[in-house]
């Protein structure tokens, strides 16, 4: 293995951030038995449906609603993907940069559909609740923004409006606030506007339960604080400074009726939190956000919450002050093998006000111990902070004691963190049942990716797909895609390039393993370029800063190696540590027995993502005797794809999934396999093309580029015309 021993100073970190590669590359194409083969792109509709159409009746502001896209995703226990939107409704923001409030009132809480590969065609329907949010339990009825100048037309909660002291646990000034005697505030205080964009599951974090439901956690709440115009109250336009609010809801996604559901909520909002299933099958979580643009708490969330599915019920982890800890946006967590959580030190490193005053403890990496609800360093990560990179646990062996993170790409260095270039360094963690942490640099990327997602792959390998070569959020439609994937090989610590996939996949991106063993590749949700009006393409080599509601699929190089195994025979639930059967017309040729977490990213997210290797022995008559594991701290109990690996000169070669509830205890029934053995990668669906078609978007883009020439002196004019209608509305409102 080609790792080399990680010992570096700054000067050498320096260095190493020059090793960045070429940006992109060129296509790369070349036999699939190497390089795998993409699909064409397809989504719903289809090329002849328009990406965006106007909006029906119910929606009165006469918005486009735009086909939504895969920036979270989550496989069901029968084969199929729910998934749902990121930024709703920024195509109907009018031109102007967004600091002036135009964001919030056009935002809308995130569609959501389920895809169905099954049958080899693409299908698409709609959940019920085709939104599946709810609403801000901070609202209350006739609650108000602060008008100009940051008055605040609601007294009953002045706290709110500035957000502080709030409670302990808000952050750094509630926990402080709360040790000195302070008495509890409500910690935001959100204005009663449109209800349609208060219960968001944008930035919400993606688990699935050991029932097969899907749990989001967190979510966005948009509005204006302060709002110098609002339409809601008989105003012209909407005009202000935009927040964005995290919520404490939790939204469960129920496969067997296709129906979105309110869970329990949580005792603090949080944007951009992290979740992480435990050995008991109970969902922690860490961090967020509670207010994003003008916080003042200093921090993120302190206090971690745990929730129990069992009861529908969160019960808030604190002891003292070893129980807080300050962990950046969306931070990187996974189950480690001493039944701890494990932070990473990566997460979302950017600005605007994802900055902490502690922000340096972000570079520690720590265990959680949910025992004792208390946090515990485990060490200096040798590379600092990273923002935006992907971690992926190498396949884990029996018996399960040892766990090796692959991290690679992202940005270096705490909030803002770094913008330019993305960096290509690979780094590997290995975790001991003892509590140990070893860190070990490994091969670079050939091209530095911020945002990249990665998958474990059932031969070992892991992909690195998608992202650019900068961090966009610092300065939107800059970035460059990254469209050449490269797999990583742990035998060698080395990575190559594989088949180019065909669109742009940036910001808010996902990819997962299918149950046929192939990878769905979907999202691109861009932020405006420039934070100015809306998207708008800025043409090559950068980014499509257009949404792309399409998916690909990628059928890695060991489809391609001959004959798939197939499985025969096999159980729809395990206990732990049972010894359970596995039919197999091949079972003189495999090779190993694996289970596969199913896969939930969001924000190329995946804390779930696991491959365990299983001891199994041939039976004779074609069927093997494999071994489940022994605990939920080397399998969190849930739903698992069942995989046999056939052996061949060229490598391991996969058979589809049998899908297999973990942990529940033993079902003798037979095991759903929900693609076929010879099922090709799917067929039969089309994409609009990659500039979006919407007359809409079309329209809004000739007038942000007359508004762009617009002269100065007319600006102003604008300007003194805003205020005398702010004149007259103070006068008619208080005479």
């Amino acid at each position: 293995m080609q790792i080399r021993r990680l010992s570096l100073g700054a000067a050498a970190v320096g260095a190493l951030l020059t090793l960045t590669g070429p940006v992109a590359g060129a296509q790369i194409v070349g036999l699939p038995d190497v390089v795998g083969a993409w699909t064409q792109p397809f989504e719903e509709g289809g090329a002849g449906t328009p990406r965006c159409v106007p909006s029906d009746e119910n929606d009165p502001d006469g918005f486009v609603v735009c086909k939504p896209v895969a920036q979270a995703a989550a496989v069901l226990p029968d084969g199929r993907i729910v998934y749902y939107n990121g930024l709703e409704a920024t195509e109907n923001a009018e031109p102007g940069p967004i600091p002036a409030g135009k964001l919030p009132p056009a935002s809308r809480d995130s569609q959501t559909r389920v895809l169905d590969l099954r049958s080899g065609t693409p299908t698409f329907t709609v959940p019920a609740q085709s939104r599946g949010g709810q609403t801000n339990e901070n609202l209350k009825d006739g609650q108000k923004s602060p008008g100009v100048g940051g008055v605040p037309q609601d007294p009953d909660n002045v706290f709110g409006y500035l957000g502080v002291p709030g409670r302990p646990g808000d952050g750094l000034v509630g926990s402080a606030a709360g040790a000195a005697g302070v008495p509890e505030q409500q910690p935001t205080s959100p204005p009663d506007d449109t209800a349609a964009n208060d219960g968001d599951m944008f930035c919400a974090d993606v688990v699935s339960l050991p029932d097969g439901r899907v749990l989001a956690v967190g979510g966005t709440d948009w509005y204006n604080e302060p709002a110098v115009m609002d339409r809601n109250d008989g105003d012209p336009a909407d005009v202000g400074v935009t927040e964005l609010e995290g919520l404490p809801n939790a939204n469960l996604f129920d496969p067997t009726t296709d129906t979105w559901s309110p869970g329990a909520r949580m005792k603090y909002g949080r944007w951009y939190p992290g979740l992480v299933e435990l050995a008991d099958g109970k969902v922690l979580v860490t961090g967020g956000t509670s207010k994003l643009i003008k916080a003042t708490q200093l921090s993120q969330v302190r206090r971690t919450e745990t929730y129990d599915p069992h009861l529908d019920t969160w019960t808030e982890n604190y002891t003292d002050l070893g129980s807080e800890n300050s962990l950046p946006q969306m931070p990187r967590l996974v189950l480690a093998p001493n039944g701890k959580v494990f932070y990473t030190a990566v997460g979302q490193m950017w600005g605007p006000a994802g900055q902490a005053a502690d922000e340096a403890t972000y570079a520690l990496q720590q265990f959680f111990d949910p025992r004792t609800k208390r946090w515990e360093v485990a060490g200096l990560s040798p590379l600092g902070a990273r923002s935006g990179a992907a971690v992926v646990p190498l396949p884990l062996k029996a018996p399960y004691d040892s766990m090796t993170l692959l991290t690679f790409g992202g940005t270096l260095g705490p909030p803002p963190g770094s913008w330019i270039p993305a960096t290509p360094l690979s780094t590997l963690t290995t975790i001991g049942a003892d509590g140990s942490v070893s860190n070990e640099l490994t091969g670079n990327l050939n091209h530095g990716r911020w945002f990249s997602s990665g998958v474990a792959l059932p031969d070992g390998k892991v992909l690195a797909v998608a992202g650019a070569d900068k961090d966009e959020v610092v300065d939107p439609g800059t970035e460059i895609p990254v469209k050449v994937p490269e797999l990583y090989d742990p035998a060698t610590g080395t990575w190559t390039e594989v088949a180019t996939h065909t669109r742009d996949r940036t910001y808010h991106n996902s990819a997962l393993l299918l149950p046929d063993m192939r990878v769905l590749l979907g999202g691109h949700t861009p932020l405006p370029a420039h934070y100015g009006g809306p998207n708008q393409d800025q043409g090559g080599p950068f980014a499509n800063n257009d949404k792309d509601s399409s998916f690909e699929v990628w059928s890695p190089p060991y489809l391609f190696r001959g004959e798939r195994p197939t499985i025969t025979k096999a159980r729809a639930g395990v206990a732990y540590g049972e010894k359970f059967a596995v039919g197999t017309p091949q079972a003189g040729e495999i090779e190993s027995v694996q289970l596969i977490k199913t896969p939930s990213p969001q924000h190329i997210i995946d804390s779930e993502q696991r491959i365990l290797e299983l001891p199994f022995s041939a039976t004779g008559n074609g069927t093997l005797e494999a071994v489940a594991p022994p605990s939920g701290v080397a399998a969190p109990p849930g739903w698992y794809y069942l995989v046999v690996n056939r052996t061949t000169p060229e490598g391991p070669v996969p058979s589809v999934a049998r899908m297999v509830q973990v942990g529940m205890g033993s079902d003798p029934a037979e095991a759903l396999q929900p693609f076929a053995d010879d099922a090709p990668a799917p067929v039969g669906g089309s994409a609009t093309p990659t500039e979006d078609s919407s007359t809409a978007t079309a329209t809004q883009a000739k007038l942000s580029n007359a508004t762009a020439g617009t002269p100065a002196a007319m600006v102003a004019d604008t300007t003194g015309t805003v205020y005398a209608h702010l004149s007259q509305r103070w006068l008619r409102r208080h005479g």
